[in-house]
């Protein structure tokens, strides 16, 4: 029994490795702050005084509307499909997912494209003699963002949602119905109040979504957070106003996720004193049931059919101008740094969580708080804190450099695919993490302890008895952060060496350029890509019934 009296020992020696990953996951993050300077230039003070308030207002209304639209339709599609039995309910459930797999700035280019003077929709109304203002239709304003935002981001909330009221709405839902409650009551008095916890959870990864973007903004030309260190990184080449925007942006940020933690009161998603028990939904009979299904249909077709049909059609129109060769080599570099990162991310999250179990409570509290900032951030601040970090080792290991090769280049990390490499970790971490966190959390230290009475040391009780144990969430962890690295694009921009390029930069290559139709090529390889993600993702979660961004069960 010497491991028992040893675990507080054991805990201690395993408080080193924990803080030099966790100092590894905030490497960016530290070097933003050492190199801040709170001085005013002349660039500062032109920001501050013309494009600061547009920048503020506008990241505030697109944050604002897409929280209101996304978190509304998010509810209102998780309480039907699970209060209710309609027509085609289970193919619909997954896939309302779907829309997850379109990255919101191809579905603007995709939406530009489909509303402009020469696209299907006027073109298709001039065909029948109604002729519009030129620009009516257009939807590059912030009404349209707020729409493609919603359009692609509500499965955040909804997967959230839905798998909060199949678990532990079925007494409330239940007793309101023998007092007599309709639908409508029943849906604002019961479902609201009851789903504001989960509810937090979801908007808040569409905020984080909504602040990081820069494809949208960027296509559509509204100035935000976002697209504002980008022009003041690369357009006034200031890395000092960037990094002091950057500084800014993430210390509010923290503020709002310490305030969110804060309302939230450390509550989960359960229901104290309750059994949880699956709710059984009611069969729709005739026309509501086929109304319920119509209309449910008819979300998907705006949301993700209509753009995908687009873009099939486009593709057909513009394969021959597209260098197919090429994109071969780029689609197996996206897979190949996506499912490398993703893997690393995992290794690291199955190491981290397993030296934690052991750590001091409140130590252990602050590491799943730190691996959070990645995600938090936006990812325009990740990269810039990456960059100012590799140039700082390269400068520091130049003479190694120069011993191995008198002729090398100053800069080689900072140039080389391991920096991009490097920054998606920092970026996704926080996903891996609390996938894995949750499986580690649900087998507890129990086999790892009977294991070590056997004789096995706590690696080897790890890799033989705990792993096998926690497959179906490191695989749901792995698909997530895999779709996630599919579709990342400021990171890509900002990071990538010279001629280098995965789908998501050629996809908006190719759109910078007005060449949408050749920009549907590579947009469907990534749709098709994290399609096939979601599927396996959708039949892990409906034989294991555990998930941690989102549940999906069946």
């Amino acid at each position: 029994m010497n491991f028992l009296n040893d675990r507080k020992r054991v805990g201690v020696m395993r408080n080193l490795p924990a803080f030099f990953i966790i100092v590894l996951l905030m490497l960016p993050v530290l070097f933003l702050i050492l190199r801040l300077d709170f001085g005013f230039n002349e660039n500062w003070i032109h920001f501050k005084t013309y494009l600061l308030g547009d920048a503020a207002s506008n990241t505030a209304l697109l944050v604002i509307g897409t929280v209101l639209t996304s978190g509304t339709i998010g509810v209102l599609l998780a309480y039907g499909v699970t209060v209710y039995d309609f027509p085609f309910r289970r193919a619909i459930r997954w896939s309302l997912y779907l829309p997850l797999t379109i990255p919101p700035y191809i579905a603007a280019y995709v939406y530009s494209g489909m509303t402009s003077y020469t696209g299907v929709i006027q073109t298709t109304l001039r065909g029948w003699g109604i002729i519009l203002e030129p620009g009516s239709m257009s939807i590059s304003s912030i009404k349209g963002a707020v729409f493609i935002y919603t359009i692609t981001l509500y499965p955040y909330v909804y997967g959230i949602v839905r798998s909060f009221l199949e678990n532990h709405s079925a007494g409330f839902v239940e007793t309101a119905r023998l007092h007599g409650f309709k639908a409508w009551r029943i849906l604002f008095k019961v479902i609201f109040p009851l789903v504001r916890i989960p509810l937090i959870g979801g908007v808040t990864l569409v905020i984080m979504e909504v602040i990081s973007d820069y494809g949208v903004v960027k296509y559509f030309g509204i100035r935000t957070f976002s697209s504002s260190i980008f022009s003041l990184w690369f357009g006034m080449g200031d890395s000092g106003v960037a990094v002091k925007l950057s500084f800014y942006i993430m210390v509010a940020i923290i503020v709002f996720l310490a305030l969110e933690d804060l309302l939230r009161g450390g509550r989960r998603y359960g229901v104290s004193g309750m059994q949880p028990r699956r709710i059984e939904p009611v069969l729709l009979k005739g026309f509501k049931g086929k109304a319920l299904s119509m209309m449910m249909i008819s979300f998907l077709l705006i949301s993700f059919i209509v753009p995908v049909l687009q873009m099939i059609y486009w593709a057909t129109m513009s394969y021959e101008k597209v260098r197919l060769d090429n994109l071969s080599v780029i689609a197996f570099d996206s897979l190949f740094y996506s499912l490398l990162a993703a893997a690393i991310i995992i290794l690291i999250s199955i190491t981290l969580c397993h030296l934690q179990r052991w750590l001091n409570p409140n130590f252990k509290k602050a590491v799943g708080k730190l691996t959070q900032t990645g995600y938090a951030v936006p990812g325009a601040i990740i990269a810039i804190g990456t960059i100012m970090a590799f140039v700082s080792i390269d400068s520091t290991l130049y003479p190694l450099y120069k011993l191995i090769d008198p002729s090398t280049k100053k800069l080689v990390l900072s140039t080389s695919t391991i920096m991009l490499l490097f920054a998606f970790v920092i970026r996704y971490m926080s996903i891996g993490y609390n996938t894995v966190n949750s499986g580690f959390s649900k087998i507890g230290t129990g086999f790892n302890d009977t294991a070590r009475i056997m004789g096995k040391t706590p690696g080897r009780a790890l890799l033989q008895i705990e792993i096998p144990m926690m497959l179906n969430s490191l695989a749901s962890g792995f698909l997530l952060v895999f779709i996630d690295i599919m579709k990342e694009l400021p990171l890509t921009l900002l990071l990538r060496p010279f001629n280098f390029n995965t789908l998501a930069s050629r996809a908006y290559e190719y759109a910078n350029d007005e060449r949408i139709l050749e920009s549907s090529i590579p947009s469907l390889l990534i749709i098709v890509i994290c399609m096939v993600s979601i599927a396996v993702f959708v039949a892990i979660n409906r034989k294991s019934r555990k998930g941690d961004k989102f549940d999906v069960e069946n």
